[in-house]
């Protein structure tokens, strides 16, 4: 238990430095981190809603606003009124967008596949082992959810 502060730190500190150098690549493309972001999210959808989206970037709508109004401009995104609520606009990611985005997430793999080729068998296993607890941790900070060993406990006290 006394490594959990010390692993959360170098944990917090190697994911920190691997986003930045990663961000780097974006931002050297014109785009913001969040713009990369708000492309990667309509690229996985057909359309979303301001609010939604909003609620997937976790963004102040202000700035998610004005950064849906750059993507647009810049003909990556459009914007379209949601038929479904007169009030709303559906967004969209365009094609030179989705150009945009596959180009940028092949880079950044790219990047990252050049290192894991030099791992050893025994590297790479270690790491292909430890990504679902990576997953399991985006999940619970996005969520906010219980820790892995609380949860397990709460699934063990409802099956009694």
């Amino acid at each position: 238990m006394d490594e959990i502060p010390r692993t959360a730190t170098r944990l917090r500190a190697a994911v920190a430095r691997i986003d930045r150098l990663l961000a780097r690549d974006v931002v050297g493309s014109g785009l913001t981190r969040t713009d990369f972001s708000v492309l990667g999210a309509l690229s996985r959808a057909d359309s979303l809603r301001l609010a939604d989206l909003v609620d997937r970037e976790r963004v102040h709508p202000t700035m998610l606003s004005r950064v849906v109004g750059r993507l647009v401009g810049a003909g990556w995104v459009t914007r379209l009124p949601d038929p479904d609520d007169g009030r709303a606009a559906l967004l969209s990611i365009t094609d030179a967008g989705t150009v945009l985005y596959r180009r940028l997430q092949r880079e950044r793999a790219a990047r990252i596949e050049t290192y894991l080729d030099g791992l050893d068998d025994e590297q790479a296993g270690r790491l292909a082992a430890a990504l679902p607890v990576l997953e399991g941790l985006a999940d619970h900070l996005t969520t906010g959810g219980e820790p892995p060993l609380q949860a397990a406990r709460a699934r063990a006290e409802v099956g009694r």
